[in-house]
């Protein structure tokens, strides 16, 4: 059976703890120990690589991307509190780690810094921002809407402040 991934009402349902496999809950215990779940999910990886969800405001527009559903959850998503910081990550359901992303409130002084070096400095920035950390991935990548008057774009950059992406909106 095949949905667009857009369109799916349950892009993620939720899942009491005990329905994690152990080897999801151990690997996410040694890389956040210190961290308070807030909720379990099943989740669909999809929605993830093409931004979908509802704290992005619709900054992307529609997708045709076809996601499968299998038999079994294959993925996990855990949304998190951890150093005054609202985070969510996804596993496989063997504990491989996917990615995290976390909410910011302030970006760092390099971003900040970066960003009023750049064409964008004096661009409004949104409201909401992430660091996205990901396997194989040296530092974190940024990202935010920008916005003038007659323009909108979604950047990420770098850990060391270089502009890597720039999708226009």
């Amino acid at each position: 059976m095949c949905i667009n991934a857009q369109n799916a009402i349950n892009y993620r349902t939720i899942v009491e703890i005990n329905d994690v496999p152990k080897k999801v809950r151990s690997e996410f215990k040694l890389r956040h120990p210190n961290s308070y779940v807030k909720m379990w999910y099943v989740t669909n990886i999809a929605y993830w690589y093409n931004d979908y969800g509802v704290s992005y405001n619709n900054w992307y527009r529609e997708r045709t991307v076809v996601v499968y559903r299998f038999d079994q959850p294959s993925n996990y998503e855990v949304e998190f509190y951890n150093n005054d910081e609202n985070s969510r990550a996804i596993y496989n359901r063997y504990g491989v780690w996917f990615e995290t992303r976390t909410e910011l409130n302030n970006l760092p002084e390099n971003i900040r810094q970066a960003l009023q070096n750049s064409k964008f400095a004096d661009w409004k920035i949104s409201d909401y921002k992430e660091r996205i950390e990901i396997p194989g991935l040296e530092g974190s990548v940024y990202r935010m809407s920008v916005s003038n008057k007659n323009n909108s774009n979604i950047i990420r950059i770098s850990d060391d402040g270089k502009l890597i992406q720039i999708k226009t909106e």
